[in-house]
């Protein structure tokens, strides 16, 4: 491990053995050792997820903290939409120069609250020297029954559960210079895209009631269609329902950003929200019905009676772009 500036390797690992003790009964043996060790009942469901700064982020967008925070949940959200419950993590931080111990401090400190807010403990990983600053987050959980993307089956509903949209508007504030907000709708953007958060417990519950489901992170379209692949069906979205279930404050302000919100809900991305299919009697209080699953392929926009394709979804590589 590489040390910071200033600070022996040492030292760091102590410090961040500080932040991320673990009171668990589940962690057996946490950081300080060759490994961790941990008790994982059920099913083992594992994922890693990378935040890289140009790529996925800009420091200027956001604190150390919230970056911490925010990558974690985003890892986290692949557990939740197969239905599991995070128990350990594993993080690797590469930075570049400068950084300072009191830098990776904040960041830690954001990883720590994310993984309390999860009942999930940090129990290793790794420092390293780096041209940008990034952040890998492995996610280990427990699944007793899987919820998988290629279970959903035909006259199956489909469900929104949790918002769409507004981390893009976020994102497209931030990438014109407005990181601090002028109303409360930008407001709710700002904080969907700086600070996601894993819908575990809808994850929880869409266990017990779903045949299928996906994380939307890439956007609703792309993950949908991820989700019809799978399961070797035609995914209708009803452009209407959809927009009746949008963020009041997503429909305020994509007019200023010079887009439909229709587009933002479909094509942005970072929400961490699940899209899931299941029967209409059973579904969970609070999900909204978007659609509908049928025979055949590919995702399909029904709006005024009429079929059409729906296009990609979010590509991390497009927020390099814009950025810069």
């Amino acid at each position: 491990m590489a040390a910071l500036r200033g600070v022996s390797e040492f030292a760091a690992i102590a410090r961040l053995g500080r932040i991320f003790k673990a009171s668990d009964a589940r962690v057996v043996l946490g950081i300080g050792d060759d490994a961790a060790l941990v008790r994982i009942p059920g099913r083992l469901v594992c994922t890693v997820d990378t935040a890289v700064e140009h790529v996925h982020f800009e420091r200027r967008w956001l604190t150390l903290a919230e970056l911490g925070a925010r990558s974690f949940h985003a890892a986290a959200s692949d557990v939740s939409a197969m239905g599991g419950q995070p128990v350990a993590a594993l993080s690797n931080v590469i930075f570049p120069k400068p950084f300072s111990e009191r830098e990776l401090e904040a960041l830690a400190r954001g990883q720590r609250a994310a993984a309390r807010a999860l009942g999930c403990s940090v129990v290793g990983g790794n420092l390293a020297r780096g041209s940008e600053l990034s952040v890998t987050t492995t996610v280990l959980g427990s699944v007793r029954k899987p919820l998988l993307r290629s279970g959903a089956r035909v006259g199956d509903e489909l469900w929104l559960c949790g918002a769409v949209g507004l981390a893009a508007a976020g994102l497209r504030l931030l990438q014109r210079g407005r990181s601090s907000a002028k109303s409360r709708a930008e407001q709710s953007a700002l904080a969907a895209w700086r600070k996601p958060k894993a819908a575990l417990a809808w994850g929880l519950e869409l266990s017990r009631r779903a045949h299928a489901a996906i994380d939307i992170s890439d956007g609703l379209a792309g993950d949908a269609a991820h989700l019809a692949r799978e399961s070797g069906v035609r995914l209708v979205i009803e452009c209407e329902a959809l927009r009746a279930a949008l963020a009041p404050a997503l429909l305020e302000l994509a007019p200023r950003l010079g887009v439909d919100a229709l587009e933002l809900a479909l094509y942005g991305g970072e929400d961490y929200a699940l899209l899931a299919t299941g029967p209409a009697r059973r579904r969970p209080r609070g999900a909204r019905v978007i659609g509908a699953i049928a025979a055949g392929r590919g995702v399909w926009l029904s709006e005024a009676g009429k079929l059409s394709r729906a296009g990609l979804g979010f590509e991390h590589g497009a927020a390099r772009k814009s950025a810069r």
